[in-house]
């Protein structure tokens, strides 16, 4: 029966609605996916530990940001993303590259000193640097914090992150004589902002070069100031 109804329908005249044997109105059909709903799902599986779904999706949503018009922006960010899940997965050289195709793409589209490209820079650079590429790392993360400082002035506290990302960066390297002063410089800047967060994260990077350097009591002091911000604060984790 169900095979005889389905052909009259089909034989009827401007016929656009199933016949329902049941009087229910069949369910509507899925919205289509868009370059949003792709990314958004993407992260979802990210933040759920499904890193194969989440490359999927966010595999999706690149593609789409590559055909559109006008999109160059989306597939920036389509190609951060997903190198967020491959250097989850391991993958340091493919989140290298697509990293760095971000970075084209935001210095073409938004100029060269756009607070975005030194976004960009900055996560290049972590990326360099977790492979021990202190050498290529270096310069992105002193331009980014060339572009900081222009773009937000000298003691805005996206700078001070900048400031403190260039001193774990040289004191990884034992050049604390470089890193000490910007870790002094972003402390500073954000004890002025009352930024307990990030405050108590550069603190507990400047006591680890104050124990590198033969300091233990200051050391032991600025690593109790920064546990007092967590707890009195509610601050936990590094940022």
């Amino acid at each position: 029966m169900r095979i005889v109804v389905l052909i009259s329908c089909m034989l009827l005249a401007g016929c656009t609605v199933p016949f329902n044997l049941f009087g229910r109105k069949p369910p509507p059909p899925p919205a289509p996916s868009t370059w949003e709903s792709d990314t958004t799902a993407g992260a979802k599986a990210y933040d759920e530990g499904h890193l194969d779904e989440a490359e999927r999706r966010l595999e999706v949503a690149r593609e789409r940001a590559a055909v559109s018009k006008d999109s160059d922006l989306e597939l920036a960010a389509s190609l951060v993303n997903l190198a967020v899940v491959r250097r989850a997965q391991g993958n340091l050289p493919d989140a290298i590259d697509l990293q760095q195709q971000a970075l084209a793409i935001r210095e073409k589209t938004l100029g060269a000193d756009h607070p975005e490209v030194a976004a960009s820079l900055n996560s290049l650079a972590a990326l360099h640097a977790a492979r021990d590429d202190y050498t290529s790392a270096e310069p992105l993360l002193v331009r980014a914090l060339a572009i900081r400082e222009r773009a937000f002035g000298a003691d805005d506290r996206r700078t001070a992150k900048s400031a403190n990302n260039l001193a774990l960066l040289y004191a990884a390297q034992g050049r604390y004589a470089d890193a000490e002063p910007l870790y002094q410089r972003a402390t500073t800047i954000f004890e002025q902002h009352h930024d307990s967060a990030e405050l108590a994260t550069a603190l507990e990077n400047y006591a680890a070069l104050l124990e590198e350097t033969g300091r233990g009591k200051q050391a032991a002091e600025m690593e109790a100031k920064a546990q007092g911000l967590r707890q009195t604060k509610g601050v936990t984790g590094d940022q």
